[in-house]
């Protein structure tokens, strides 16, 4: 019997170029994954970072109204405690004269509360969104948080504390029921004040105290005029950096 031996094509290794390019191919293949992979990040949190832009700039458009409507009011006390000196004076020599205070007396009624709108800050701080902006824009939006703080603990403090102490002084001199009607949260001025005291000593510590709340008045008048400048320039900056929507802050 003729035995026939089959020989079979023998196979031959591959050489270190192909495990070379098979490396090499591989390595991109992950290499360009893991890039993708980055970039699509990148345009996710870009876009989440300009949506807290828009969001911020939204949030200063409202204060910049809301400021100037505190600094009207500010500067209608200043106005309205002008005339101080001559008042004292026609008080201190007629205390019957008390038509002059009528203006001393509607200046010190009423306080104005500074707020501003924190939602994005908030919202930044919260879910950790402040990564997400470049470090130029993080850096201007906790400067003006910072900043209000600051006046805030101002009008909190100085002005809260003298408002307080010119009230409980001015109603140790008058008739309190004759200076402000509180039933329906009014204030209505009587045709004529009645004084309580003919003390001079106390309607001196009550001008006294009026004269340091007109000072604390225009510090803040001054605060909050620089609050809402630094919105102003701050939603300019963001405008024209991020050719965003022209927005156009209330000067009323």
């Amino acid at each position: 019997m003729e035995v026939h031996h089959h020989t079979h094509p023998a196979h031959g290794k591959k050489t270190w170029k192909e495990y070379f390019w098979e490396f090499l191919m591989l390595f991109l293949a992950v290499f360009c994954g893991f890039l993708a992979e980055n970039w699509r990040e990148h345009i996710v949190e870009h876009k989440r970072g300009m949506q807290y832009i828009k969001s911020f700039v939204e949030d200063l458009k409202i204060d910049t109204a809301r400021f100037s409507r505190i600094i009207n009011f500010y500067k209608k006390k200043e106005s309205e405690l002008n005339n101080l000196y001559p008042c004292y004076d026609s008080i201190i020599h007629n205390q019957n004269a008390t038509a002059t205070l009528e203006n001393i007396i509607d200046a010190t009624n009423g306080f104005a509360d500074l707020i501003y709108t924190d939602r994005t800050l908030e919202q930044l701080k919260n879910a950790g969104g402040l990564r997400l902006l470049e470090e130029e824009d993080a850096d201007s939006i906790i400067r003006s948080a910072d900043f209000f703080r600051l006046v805030f603990r101002t009008a909190s403090t100085s002005m809260q504390v003298k408002a307080t102490e010119v009230r409980n002084t001015r109603n140790a001199v008058f008739v309190f029921s004759e200076i402000m009607d509180t039933t329906f949260g009014t204030t209505v001025m009587p045709e004529k004040l009645e004084m309580v005291t003919k003390d001079k000593e106390l309607l001196n510590r009550f001008f006294n105290e009026v004269l340091m709340y007109r000072s604390i008045s225009i510090r803040m008048d001054l605060l909050i005029t620089q609050l809402r400048e630094r919105a102003v320039r701050l939603i300019k900056f963001y405008t024209e950096k991020y050719h965003l929507s022209e927005i156009t802050p209330s000067k009323k």
